[in-house]
């Protein structure tokens, strides 16, 4: 007897700021050079396939090498975004498209660093080998973390409040310390995978949110007549948001979340994560 599950979950995680400072994870301007990298890859096969991607991004508003720990002088702060995928289709047909594009400057929403759109079909079945299989592992994650800024007492010691992109030099940047992470991992005969996972860390004024939205969806192949993908598909989101208060060390805010969804058998499966911090 077939299993048929139907899956959709939604998440949607803002900690936001009130209008005029920044009270969570703040963006980080670009440094004087900026890069951008963009990448496509479009793949099929009647047989095997394999793709691998791993991509790091960190921008920092002082010295990356000396770290740990921040320097709480100046209110150092450091966003991390990290990329991975592993794929890997065996004995059946398979097509597969993917965009990557990395762009190190300084960003405005709806523009992200990081934009990845992905698309897989696979069928076991349709080259006459039902025996295949494809797995596939994807996961996005955000960290920023800085120590508090007194920019008034910057300024007044000689420097500059510009690292930070702060307009009002009386303002006060508590610490901060953020980690969020969203993937999916697939497993199936007969399917198809789309996903988009996108991520913003850097922008020239902390009134700009950080941010990362993930989203994934497996269906049925578009090379059978299923209604439904076959095999199995977990999609899950973790989240550590730990803020602190005004220019102290006290902590002012502490969330943990976990969501993690598993189907199994004749599937549907779709999830959305959306995650927003700072801002005004």
């Amino acid at each position: 007897m077939k299993s048929t599950f139907l899956i959709a979950v939604c998440v949607a995680i803002v900690l936001a700021a009130s209008i005029g400072s920044a009270e969570a994870a703040r963006a980080i301007p670009a440094s004087n050079e900026t890069s951008t990298l963009i990448v496509g890859v479009s793949a099929s096969a009647d047989g095997g396939l394999r793709a691998r991607t791993n991509a790091a991004f960190q921008q920092g508003n002082e010295d990356l090498r000396d770290n740990p720990p921040l320097n709480a002088t100046v209110g150092e702060g450091v966003a991390t975004i990290v990329y991975q995928e592993r794929t890997m289709a065996t004995s059946g047909s398979v097509d597969y498209n993917k965009e990557v594009v990395l762009d190190t400057g300084n960003q405005i929403s709806p523009q992200n660093n990081l934009e990845v759109v992905r698309d897989i079909d696979f069928s076991a079945s349709s080259d006459g080998t039902p025996q295949g299989n494809m797995l596939s592992t994807e996961s996005v994650t955000v960290t920023e973390c800085a120590t508090s800024a007194d920019m008034s007492a910057i300024g007044s010691a000689g420097g500059c409040p510009c690292p930070w992109g702060v307009q009002d030099t009386n303002q006060v940047l508590p610490s901060t310390c953020d980690t969020i992470t969203a993937g999916s991992d697939v497993s199936v005969s007969e399917g198809h995978v789309t996903s988009d996972s996108s991520a913003r860390t850097v922008a020239a004024s902390v009134e700009e949110p950080v941010q990362l939205t993930y989203s994934i969806e497996v269906e049925a192949s578009g090379q059978t007549d299923d209604d439904k993908a076959q095999g199995s598909a977990t999609a899950y989101v973790d989240a550590n948001l730990n803020e602190g208060m005004d220019g102290d060390s006290n902590q002012g805010t502490d969330v943990e979340y976990e969501q993690s969804t598993t189907v199994r058998g004749m599937i549907d499966l779709a999830m959305d994560v959306s995650w927003s911090s700072g801002g005004s």
